[in-house]
């Protein structure tokens, strides 16, 4: 492979990353909505998993030289990390209220 093909490719591993984890969350959602009966802390680390990805995404994407790249990457990403976090906290609030 060419050098140029290596940097295109190597500058769109951020938002693939980002789709895919996006995608990863959805797919956590409805599986546990369908399946009531798995424990709750098993969502709760999947989505701290995914809080995590999309931390990594953003420094993959913040690394980049590409500006449109950067900047996609460090908007999307810091609104689904903060979305997904607080989700998480209300999830982790409501276990705390419920109770193993």
């Amino acid at each position: 492979m060419s050098e140029q093909t290596q940097e295109i490719r190597k500058g769109f591993n951020p938002i693939a990353l980002t789709v895919i984890l996006l995608v990863l969350a959805f797919i956590v959602f409805s599986v546990f909505r369908y399946f009531p009966n798995i424990h709750m802390l098993v969502s709760i680390t999947l989505y701290f998993i995914i809080d995590i990805g999309f931390i990594v995404a953003m420094i993959l994407g913040i690394k980049t030289k590409d500006k449109p790249i950067m900047v996609f990457s460090i908007i999307s990403n810091s609104i689904f990390f903060v979305l997904l976090s607080l989700f998480t906290f209300l999830l982790l609030v409501a276990y705390g209220i419920g109770g193993p």
